[in-house]
């Protein structure tokens, strides 16, 4: 009999229910668009959901079957769904995959986790609730059988943390949607959409994934209001920053600098194609990343970085990117001045980035992904 693969998809659910992607959901998705392009996988695959409206893997479209719990996903009934083994009597699985970094099982000894970042054992950002994370989150990592995670940074982490030995992880790098984000060559249409469907009408720098402290976009902001106090610059900010924060708004308009600084959501992934295309460069002065996607989806439209390196960002970036030192308000400043005064020189590094981003594909992934589902399910 052939064995059968569980995947929880329940964090793609927000994209069908209101139309919106998280980081985790986004990477399941192509993950999963991925392996169903594989030819004869020697398992069989099921995806797992569970809420009311009936949202979850059938959305997808894809080869595999499909299994749906009507029930609530919150803590009450995934206790009942775990003590009355109901997930296992309807699914039968050899092997249950977790790409959400936590769930409630009854059997973790048969489940691999995706960890994608330990941020919450590094960082004590009450917003990402880490006190609960390090209670829950650690456990469960030593009980599963495996754990994957998107970098050698992350690995470290979740091994210096969490107390797992090294051999329990592995790494498999995401991949970027390389139809959708590269170099668009028409600039001038690139130009009009940016102007008539999404109002930006002079040269800009970009910051995309915004939510979030450690992501620095408030920093950003400000430095930027500073650069535009001594330079006499055409530049605009664009911001990609799903919910801004009452006092970054506050003092964007404060300044009178609505006109200048943009906050933008709400995109799809041809208007973000796009948004990198036109922009000047990628700002993504983050503090931690797990992996940092928007680096790679920049260098493949051919755009200039301008990162930190720090956490998994300079292993994805490799030496392309232009990294900004500490303190990172100043360093932010003499990058965007930079932008202003001159633009020579950055061609090869956009070469490079184009070539670097080449390497990172859903398909590579996908197939590491099968392989360490066949060693763990022995098939």
């Amino acid at each position: 009999m052939r064995k059968r693969l569980l995947i929880d998809v329940n964090s793609i659910v927000p994209y069908f229910s209101k139309g919106m992607h998280s980081g985790i959901g986004r990477t399941t998705m192509e993950l999963l668009a991925a392996m169903a392009k594989e030819p004869a996988l020697p398992f069989d695959v099921m995806l797992y959901s569970q809420n009311l409206r009936g949202i979850g893997g059938r959305n997808l479209h894809l080869p595999f079957k499909n299994r749906h719990v009507y029930l609530r996903h919150n803590y009450y009934w995934d206790d009942f769904v775990n003590r009355h083994s109901i997930r296992e009597l309807l699914t039968r699985y050899d092997l249950m995959h977790i790409p959400h970094n936590y769930e409630y099982v009854r059997h973790p000894e048969k489940c691999i986790v995706t960890i994608h970042d330990a941020i919450f054992m590094k960082q004590e950002d009450s917003s990402l609730g880490f006190q609960h994370l390090r209670r829950i989150i650690p456990p469960f990592a030593r009980q599963c059988r495996h754990i994957v995670t998107c970098s050698e940074s992350s690995k470290a982490d979740i091994i210096e943390t969490m107390d797992v030995p090294p051999e329990k992880v592995s790494v498999v790098h995401w991949g970027i949607k390389h139809d959708i984000f590269y170099p668009q060559t028409d600039k001038e249409v690139v130009k009009e959409k940016l102007q008539n469907s999404l109002g930006i009408q002079r040269p800009y720098f970009l910051a995309v994934s915004c939510n979030g402290g450690r992501k620095r976009a408030d920093v950003l902001v400000r430095s930027f209001i500073r650069f535009l106090s001594l330079h006499d610059t055409s530049l605009d900010l664009v911001l990609v920053w799903h919910n801004p924060p009452t006092g970054v708004l506050h003092e964007v308009q404060e300044k009178h600098l609505t006109h200048r600084i943009h906050f933008l959501q709400g995109l799809s992934d041809t208007d973000l194609a796009s948004l990198y295309n036109g922009a000047t460069a990628l700002f993504f002065p983050s503090s931690y990343e797990g992996f940092g996607l928007p680096i790679l989806e920049a260098m493949a439209c051919g755009i200039t970085v301008v990162t930190c390196r720090n956490s998994s960002l300079s292993e994805i970036g490799g030496e392309v990117p232009y990294y900004l030192e500490e303190p990172i308000e100043d360093s932010l400043i003499q990058a965007m001045s930079s932008f202003a005064t001159s633009e020579s020189g950055l061609q090869s590094h956009i070469d490079a980035g184009i070539k670097r981003a080449s390497a990172f594909t859903w398909e590579r992934a996908a197939r590491q992904m099968i392989e360490i589902y066949r060693e763990l399910l022995q098939v």
